[in-house]
């Protein structure tokens, strides 16, 4: 790598190529989806999936209970019935099936459920969006940062029984942690770690707490200040006396649990998870492992870490005169330990035409004004967004483009080429997303959906389908089904410049209508996709004419 003086003339500049390894991320990712679910918690471009548990305390929709706490409980539910020998169950969301159980009592596993599926879609599981879950408590409730995979396969019916009981003895315990691949050690920490949050609901467990009332709730913590920070008071007031935990303290002791697990091994590592290092050490080991615990042919990503540059393209489309609108988005990592202050940067793209030739115009970027443009992560990671718009030239094409980041101060750029085959586009599909739409009028259950693309001539438009991902609802289960259906575009009669306009119509469910298409064009290695759109972005806009 030769770090060259950047000049004004901005094709002919010297310049640092980034290319990353083999194992580092190359735009478009299968991961992208869940990635953005991962960083973009806050901001100006943000998906919120830690609304739920941020903060860490009592739900405010909901008082007397902490979702942060039923979050980590969904999962080890979920994850508890796993058998290593066998290498059947674990974290594969079949306990959106088993929560008529009664070792499933409460409304936890549906609540947690209920708003994860506002994320479920056919890039992220509901099963990886389990584990997202314990990953988004530990961020939002000051605990140990733990990897991230993704890959997760859901369930298509209910696994086995045999969550732990409070009421089993200490023998069946050890053997169920030991069947999902955990021993006493680990069973202890695992109890240890999900107990620093939340605490026993009178209306699920009257036998413990004595009183049925919903709003009977007793926190595993004494400090009922800490209860919702990821601390190891739940160990400490334990061995001086001042736990109010009822799973060691309960009138019942039939039903004191925790008592038993955490005396297992002698008090051996319990005592060792009172030092809070070795606490969140614990925690950040056994946790990862829990929702690393998957069906033995389940095979899980490398941690997904935060991108550090990832384009967004918002719109490649024929405009009205017949050039190429392109829109989008440059995310640029600025966490304190990529050195980068988001004041000192510019950025801009440059870009081949479709025959692969350089092209000497560069693109222009602005940082928006909004929330001075930048959104926030978990465990500190902060994004700085640059947008541009402008025209190609349709004749011409585009093929990729590069990313240049310059630190102003110091008149020094650094490309970003994707692994140095630049960032892919193809302009031999077009999603014409200014004339498609979705009809917001319900009739008979269902709304029209127009999805419009557009195709070059030197392209078989023969074999050009929309691929719509229908959430299909299951009874008794709160997760949907999916499936995709294949609608047939049909040919528009319209032609613009080299392209023809082809329109796919579809009567969608109205209770249903947020989800996801891909338009396709082909089969094999020589096939054209534009994936993953949403029609949530069609809702309720207008179709502009052809």
């Amino acid at each position: 790598m030769r770090m060259r003086k950047a000049s004004s003339s901005l094709w002919l500049i010297p310049l640092l190529q980034f290319s990353p390894s083999a194992a580092e991320y190359v735009w478009p990712s299968e991961q992208d989806w869940i990635e953005d679910l991962l960083t973009l918690q806050s901001g100006y471009i943000r998906n919120g999936f830690i609304d739920a548990v941020n903060p860490c305390s009592f739900a405010a929709q909901n008082p007397g209970r902490q979702n942060a706490a039923e979050w980590l409980r969904t999962a080890f539910h979920d994850m508890s019935t796993h058998d290593a020998g066998a290498g059947t169950g674990g974290l594969d969301a079949s306990i959106m099936f088993e929560t008529e159980r009664p070792e499933n009592v409460g409304v936890a596993f549906n609540a947690t459920l209920g708003f994860m599926v506002n994320f479920h879609t056919v890039k992220s599981s509901a099963a990886d969006l389990l584990a997202l879950g314990v990953y988004s408590v530990l961020g939002t409730c000051g605990g140990p940062q733990i990897p991230f995979r993704a890959g997760r396969v859901d369930a298509k019916d209910a696994g086995p029984e045999g969550v732990p009981l409070p009421e089993q003895n200490i023998a069946t315990h050890v053997d169920k942690f030991a069947m999902a691949g955990f021993n006493t050690s680990d069973m202890i920490a695992m109890v240890a770690c999900g107990h620093t949050l939340g605490g026993v609901h009178g209306k699920n467990f009257p036998d413990i707490t004595g009183n049925s009332s919903d709003e009977n709730f007793v926190f595993f913590e004494n400090r009922t200040h800490s209860f919702a920070e990821f601390d190891n008071a739940v160990v400490t007031e334990y061995f001086d006396g001042t736990t109010t935990n009822l799973l060691v303290v309960g009138a019942n002791d039939t039903t004191n649990s925790d008592k038993r697990v955490f005396a297992a091994d002698g008090n051996a590592t319990i005592e060792a998870l009172s030092d809070p290092e070795e606490f969140k050490h614990r925690c950040q080991d056994t946790l990862a492992r829990m929702v690393d615990t998957v069906p033995a042919a389940v095979k899980l990503t490398e941690p997904i870490t935060p991108f550090d540059i990832k384009p967004y393209i918002n719109a490649l489309e024929l405009n009205a005169e017949g050039d190429l609108a392109f829109v989008g988005r440059i995310r640029v990592r600025t966490s304190d330990s990529t050195g980068r202050d988001p004041d000192d940067i510019g950025v801009h793209l440059t870009y081949s035409d479709r025959a692969g030739a350089d092209v000497c115009t560069t693109i222009p970027t602005t940082r928006p004004t909004l929330q001075l443009g930048m959104s926030t992560g978990l465990f500190g990671e902060r994004f700085t967004w640059y947008e541009f718009n402008t025209t190609l030239d349709a004749a011409a094409g585009v093929s990729r483009f590069n990313v240049h980041l310059t630190t102003l101060s110091t008149n020094m750029t650094e490309v970003y080429d994707n692994g140095g085959a630049g960032f892919p586009l193809t302009d031999a599909l077009l999603y014409q997303l200014s004339q498609s739409c979705l009809n917001t009028a319900v009739v008979d259950g269902k709304m029209d959906l127009t999805v419009t693309a557009a195709v070059r001539g030197d392209q078989q438009a023969d074999d050009l389908e929309l691929r719509l991902v229908r959430r299909v609802p299951r009874q008794g289960v709160i997760v949907p089904a999916m499936e995709v259906q294949e609608v047939e575009f049909r040919d528009s009669g319209v032609t613009k410049g080299e392209y023809r306009i082809f329109r796919s119509r579809y009567r969608i469910d109205g209770q249903n209508w947020a989800t996801t298409f891909d338009i396709a064009l082909g089969d094999g290695e020589d096939s054209k996709m534009v994936e993953f759109q949403k029609t949530s972005l069609l809702f309720g806009k207008a179709c502009e004419e052809l």
